[in-house]
């Protein structure tokens, strides 16, 4: 079979090798995978030397090939998706644990069922670290991004007033569409002290924005960080931990562990009803064949579209 492998002096990061078709755990099901979906993480990954000639990919959807010998999981010929956690999923065939593959429902694609495993589910963890949503503010920063526009959306769902952070005028209208109550245009955070404070800050910028965020955090709230993507190191004042009557949270998620607490089967199928619903939706900003993905992986870092990237390896049916 094919595969995907990280290449630095490749376009984008990527490049085609050859393998054999991985060999199923008795609780393992071997995916024919039809989509996958690009997350900045991983791109990132790829551009590094310590990630030459090895696989990549965490999201994707297709068919059971070889259901689980243990009797797990789905069953030959059923649609998935699935979170591939050895980050090994931009292939042709995957061996997926059962507790990280959920059947896709009928009127769900396998384009938009791509771009849930690690952006959408990020979101729903970061959620539901918050408490006492109904009625709060939630803010969420890097609101364009996958993570953001999911967090959004589900924010909304849970009953809260969503203000939004982006970088740019042009990016309001995009985000509002989303369901964003009020949008922020600020790189370094200062200008969220409009709608402060807030029960939960869902952040995944990180740099100078997360320091300056600290001020703005509602009594007995909760911030939540999941990315850097503004830099990894920030200025915090103690101070503002215990500021508009204190008791806050400063908590690191890390999507790895946070299925320890519920599996992603169960998230990802929670996620697929509000989507099959109408509630929850995606936006794919670019999107074509795997022949193209070192190609759209690079304008992936370059910012040149908003959203999710999704890759179709076979035709999806």
């Amino acid at each position: 079979m094919r595969k995907l492998i990280g290449s630095p002096n490749a376009t984008g990061g990527l490049e085609f090798t050859e393998a054999q078709i991985p060999k199923s755990l008795p609780n393992e099901c071997l995916v024919r995978v039809t989509t996958f979906s690009m997350n900045r993480g991983e791109i990132s990954f790829a551009q590094r030397n310590e990630y030459a000639g090895k696989s990549i990919g965490w999201d994707v959807a297709g068919t059971i090939e070889e259901a689980a010998i243990d009797g797990s999981g789905p069953q030959v010929g059923t649609k998935v998706v699935g979170f591939c956690t050895r980050m090994d999923g931009w292939a042709e065939y995957v061996a997926i644990p059962s507790n990280f593959l959920a059947p896709i429902p009928d009127g769900v694609s396998d384009d938009v069922a791509a771009t849930l495993p690690v952006a959408a589910l990020t979101a729903l963890h970061c959620l539901e670290k918050g408490t006492r949503l109904l009625g709060s503010k939630v803010l969420c920063t890097g609101a364009t991004g996958g993570v953001g526009l999911f967090a959004i959306q589900l924010a909304k769902l849970m009953g809260a007033e969503v203000i939004a952070q982006v970088r740019k005028p042009e990016q309001v209208d995009f985000v509002s569409s989303f369901g964003a109550d009020n949008v922020i245009i600020t790189s370094n955070g200062e200008a969220a002290k409009q709608f402060a404070p807030y029960r939960l800050i869902v952040d995944g910028v990180g740099g100078e924005l997360l320091g300056n965020l600290t001020k703005f955090v509602a009594k007995g709230g909760t911030i939540v960080t999941y990315g850097s993507t503004g830099g990894d190191e920030t200025t915090l004042s103690t101070s503002s931990m215990h500021m508009n009557g204190g008791q806050h949270t400063l908590y690191g998620l890390a999507l790895y562990t946070e299925v320890e607490f519920e599996t992603a089967s169960s998230g990802l199928t929670r996620l697929l009803k509000l989507v099959e619903q109408g509630k929850l939706k995606t936006h794919i900003g670019r999107e074509g064949t795997w022949e193209e993905a070192g190609k759209i992986a690079a304008e992936f870092l370059q910012r040149k579209f908003t959203g999710k990237a999704v890759i179709r390896v076979l035709d999806s049916k």
